[in-house]
């Protein structure tokens, strides 16, 4: 039995030998069609393809690639445009490939010690991989190359890591007369996605050159958005619902819609707020109705994500003032804290009102709102809570007075 159990461990160790080498074998074929064609030639290109088609395992030589010492002894290659073949592939095959790891290699990879190619590979390639602060410190110190194009790829990347550093080079090349770079900084904003959507949304609702070209990428990354809140991972989903509101595009609320059941309760609120703030009565329902669970965690979500949709669009106000004369007084208490988070002033009479609501959590609830609108109008009802039979509401009576300045 022994000896069995010894022959197929044998055999085992042998197979996973045999996989490791194939697969070290045919990067290294890869890598050699790199050094042996012009970047962005077909050959290259497939290439490159090949590369991210092994994925992961390839990793590892990828990344020894990127180093100057990779090219010695036995790896050594005599002309520079070679190395600069290979090195710009791997970079692009890693930032589509995304192994652990890579980051730091690539960040060393962006100086001016590097040809162009070099450096504008490895630069998409950090931007593809996400935040971390390595990369973004990297990225920052070439924001004053001389190179555009570098500082452009630069603000790109820095856009994807939802970092603001790059918004102010991608205004000007936007507003400028250079088509090429116009386009470079289109197809960057399409492919970040859900964090170059503040920007996107931005630059196509103000005046400028390039109105039609940004209408059209929005209506890419829209399509984009729609297809990823059917992504396997909750955050993606989550974050494309999120983004789809700030668009407010109609032709994604039946896909928000089907979201309002969705396994992940951040998915379902951020699908429900998306709806609100285009005004659709699903979303509205929804967070309304979290408002009044007995759930205290979900009449949290509920509360936040109604702040948020009233304070982006106003779309929820008429509502809020009716939850105040609600039957339940949750929803009651729920609709003081978001008109108070949201400072909305014409809610001032009806907070005044509900200072003395049978409930002990709506008077609280309205005297933190008081406290949030800080409006002068508010101190005598304050006052008159700070003998409140329920601690709890004295407190925060006391606490709101003193953001009005009173003692």
């Amino acid at each position: 039995m022994n000896a069995r159990v010894a022959l197929v461990a044998s055999i085992l160790l042998g197979c996973g030998l045999v996989a490791c080498t194939t697969t070290d074998q045919q990067v290294d074929r890869q890598i050699d069609r790199l050094a042996a064609n012009r970047i962005g030639s077909p050959a290259w290109n497939s290439a490159v393809d090949q590369l991210v088609a092994m994925g992961r395992p390839a990793g590892r030589q990828l990344i020894a690639h990127l180093s100057p010492d990779q090219y010695k002894g036995i790896y050594y290659r005599e002309y520079r445009d070679e190395q600069e073949q290979i090195r710009t592939g791997a970079a692009l095959a890693l930032g589509r490939i995304r192994p652990r790891g890579a980051a730091a290699a690539l960040d060393d990879r962006i100086s001016a010690a590097y040809t162009p190619h070099e450096r504008l590979a490895c630069i998409w390639a950090i931007g593809q991989m996400g935040f971390s602060q390595e990369s973004y410190d990297a990225l920052k110190a070439q924001l004053a190359d001389s190179d555009r194009r570098i500082r452009l790829q630069v603000a790109i990347a820095i856009t994807k890591m939802e970092m603001p550093d790059g918004v102010p080079e991608l205004e000007a090349v936007l507003a400028g007369p250079d088509d090429e770079l116009a386009g470079m900084a289109l197809e960057g904003l399409r492919e970040s996605s859900y964090a170059g959507v503040p920007l996107l949304v931005r630059l196509a609702a103000a005046p400028g050159p390039r109105q039609q070209q940004l209408r059209a990428a929005m209506e890419q990354v829209t399509a984009d958005l729609i297809a990823k809140l059917q992504a396997d991972d909750p955050l993606v989903r989550r974050r494309a619902a999120q983004a789809l509101g700030q668009i407010g595009a109609p032709e994604a609320r039946a896909a928000l819609a089907s979201r309002l059941k969705d396994a992940s309760t951040l998915v379902r609120f951020n699908a429900a707020a998306a709806l609100a703030t285009m005004g659709e009565s699903e979303g509205i329902q929804f967070l309304f109705s979290a408002l009044e669970n007995e759930d205290a965690i979900l009449r949290a979500n509920a509360v936040l994500f109604l702040t948020r949709v009233q304070r982006s669009s106003a779309a929820v106000e008429a509502q809020l003032l009716a939850a105040l004369r609600s039957g339940n007084p949750l929803a009651r208490a729920g609709g003081a804290q978001v008109l108070g988070n949201a400072k909305v002033p014409g809610a001032l009479d009806e907070l005044i009102e509900a200072t003395r609501d049978p409930s002990p959590e709506v008077r609280r609830s309205a005297a933190i709102a008081l406290g949030m609108l800080a409006t002068p109008a508010g101190t005598e009802p304050l006052r008159a809570l700070l003998a409140d039979p329920d601690k709890t509401v004295s407190y925060y009576a006391e606490w709101a007075l003193a953001r009005l300045g009173q003692s």
